[in-house]
């Protein structure tokens, strides 16, 4: 894992916004509330450090942006990285250290670049923390160019996240040509916490199960609930408007994995599976299938 090089100089521009309503991330709904706190918000470039790189206030499609630009340079990298390791960092102060308040990460990216298509992971945000500099990392997997694309990363697992001591985005240049040219904007990061119970989403552990299986695994996302509460969560499964599956649990803060029953006598086919949890409802489709055993039976 990568460390960030220490900074020396103040943050300033690191504001607390708090219960700011209608603000969207992922599935969740447009009237809960969330605060944040915002690391960039592209107006100004106070607190970040541009290493490798070139940082600048910019606007574009009509969105204040900062602009990371890399010229790939394979000759003038540091001792340690060579190739060379591009990268803007901020120095995290003592009263802001603390992230176990904070449930989320949030970046908005458009990319541009001279030559070729990005690759798999084109850009990364690490955080550095602990007293020796224990290194998290995260890929904005999927970024392409000529798009914004929006990520959100858990934060749950930075290790000692009570003592953060920088946060940087970076690009590894072995990943790109030599002599290619790259824009990063950067119009948005920030840090994000629930005010109340919120769902935040649901995955399907499999989106294709076997008719006669005994229920459909799924992992429940909840968010914003003290330390030791639950939350009520309601779980049916449907075909058009016919429910032919219910089952509800409590859930902690996180993640949690519930089976949906699935009922005997049903045909191969597309399923709904709705989740309900604080005033919001999320809903996925699962394909269900003949399993060897039906026909071995036949």
């Amino acid at each position: 894992m990568r460390l960030l090089h220490p900074a020396v100089f103040v943050l300033f521009g690191l504001c607390l916004v708090l219960t700011i309503p209608d603000l969207l991330l992922g599935d969740m709904p447009k009237s809960d509330s969330v605060e944040r706190l915002v690391l960039i918000d592209g107006k100004t470039v106070n607190g970040w450090e541009a290493i490798e790189s070139a940082l600048s206030p910019a606007v574009l499609e009509g969105a204040s942006a900062l602009l990371f630009s890399v010229p790939v340079d394979w000759s003038t990298g540091e001792p340690s990285y060579p190739i060379g390791w591009p990268r803007i960092q901020m120095s995290v102060p003592g009263e802001m250290s603390d992230w176990r308040g904070w449930d989320r990460m949030r970046m908005r990216v458009y990319a541009l670049t001279s030559r070729d298509p990005l690759p798999y992971r084109p850009l990364g945000v690490t955080v550095s923390s602990g007293d020796r500099n224990v290194s998290w990392e995260r890929d904005a997997e999927g970024l392409r160019a000529g798009e914004w694309r929006e990520f959100t990363f858990d934060l749950r697992d930075i290790p000692q996240r009570d003592r953060v001591r920088s946060i940087g985005v970076f690009i590894s240049e072995d990943a790109y040509p030599d002599g290619e040219k790259l824009s990063f904007y950067i119009s948005d990061l920030e840090l994000l916490r629930y005010a109340r119970p919120t769902l935040v989403g649901f995955d399907l552990l499999a989106s294709v199960a076997f008719v006669d299986a005994k229920g459909v695994p799924l992992a429940v996302h909840v968010l914003g609930l003290a330390e030791g509460a639950a939350e009520p969560v309601a779980l049916r499964l449907t075909m058009g408007e016919n429910v032919l599956s219910r089952t509800e649990a409590r859930v902690p803060e996180g993640v949690t994995q519930i089976s949906l029953p699935i009922p005997a006598g049903l045909s191969p086919g597309q399923y709904s599976v709705f989740v309900s949890a604080a005033g919001h409802e999320l809903s996925r489709t699962v394909r269900l299938i003949s399993s060897p055993w039906q026909e071995i039976a036949r």
